[in-house]
This record gives structure tokens, C-alpha cells and sequence, in this order.
């Protein structure tokens, strides 16, 4: 049996996004999040490149999209114009602990996060962003066209 996982149009991508987004729920870290605002980025270039932009929905997307500061931090992310950090705050690990960042946590962090029982922190330079509020942003002004698809 063979099995594809095609990726042809902005939708495939915006179901990437959501899959990244489910990844950060998972565990907030550097590779996550890098993924996650990539897949945001260039979902623009997928939108771009498609029938969707002779649409009054898609044409209002990709300018709102624009505009928005957090397209401003992807695109600093990936042309690395700035660096960026994940600071946790967990005070349960013991000064010098190393987390396990190759296996899914036992409790998720959006749990921690939630329950207020971790800190998480996205640094881009030297601004500090909530990654979990950076993020629902990002869902939340694309999930408005695709969910209505």
C-alpha cells in the first residue's frame, strides 16, 4: 500500500499549521516553534501562488496577514535577523537538570501553562512575546478564511 502526503494548496499548509500548533501544545522548544512560525510565514507564499487571491476572502487574508506584528517576528525569525529563545520556568527541574526534549512529556505544556505551573518565554532579540499568545494570534487570523472553507 502506498501512502501520500501531498502537499498542493494553502489548505495542506494551514492543516501544517495546525499540526505545529498541536506540536507546541505538546512541548513548547526551539524546533517547535521554529517550525510553527515557517509554516506561518509561508502559508503567504501558498496563498500567493493560488486562486484564492482572485477572491475578495483571499486578497483581505493576505493583506490583513501582512500587517500583522506577528508576521514581522516570522519573517526575523527565518531571515535570522534576529535571534530568538525559549526561556521555561519550571520550578519543579533542579538547578542544572537537562529537560528530554526527543520524548513527549507526561503532561503536556499547555497543561503547565495553563495551570500556571511553568513559565514559558519566546525572546526574539530582546523582546519577549507569551509564545502560546504569539501563537493563537496566528491561528486565529487564519483559522477565520480556512474554517469558513
Amino acid at each position: 500500500m502506498k501512502i501520500n502526503h501531498t502537499f498542493d494548496s494553502p489548505r495542506n499548509i494551514y492543516e501544517k499549521l495546525i499540526r505545529d500548533s498541536e506540536a507546541l501544545d505538546i512541548r513548547i522548544n526551539g524546533d517547535n516553534m521554529f517550525n510553527f512560525l515557517s509554516t506561518a510565514f509561508h502559508i503567504q507564499a501558498w496563498l500567493k501562488n493560488s486562486p484564492i487571491t482572485d477572491t475578495e476572502q483571499g486578497k483581505r487574508l493576505l493583506k490583513k496577514a501582512s500587517k500583522e506584528d506577528w508576521m514581522k517576528v516570522c519573517k526575523d525569525v527565518l531571515s535570522a535577523k534576529n535571534s530568538f529563545s525559549i526561556e521555561i520556568d519550571d520550578p519543579t527541574l533542579l538547578d542544572g537538570a537537562e529537560p528530554d526534549f526527543t520524548t513527549k512529556p507526561k503532561v503536556y505544556d499547555i497543561v503547565h501553562y495553563k495551570n500556571g505551573s511553568k513559565k514559558f518565554r519566546f525572546y526574539l532579540g530582546s523582546v519577549e512575546y507569551d509564545p502560546y499568545e504569539l501563537k493563537d494570534q496566528i491561528i486565529e487570523c487564519y483559522s477565520v478564511y480556512f474554517q469558513a472553507k
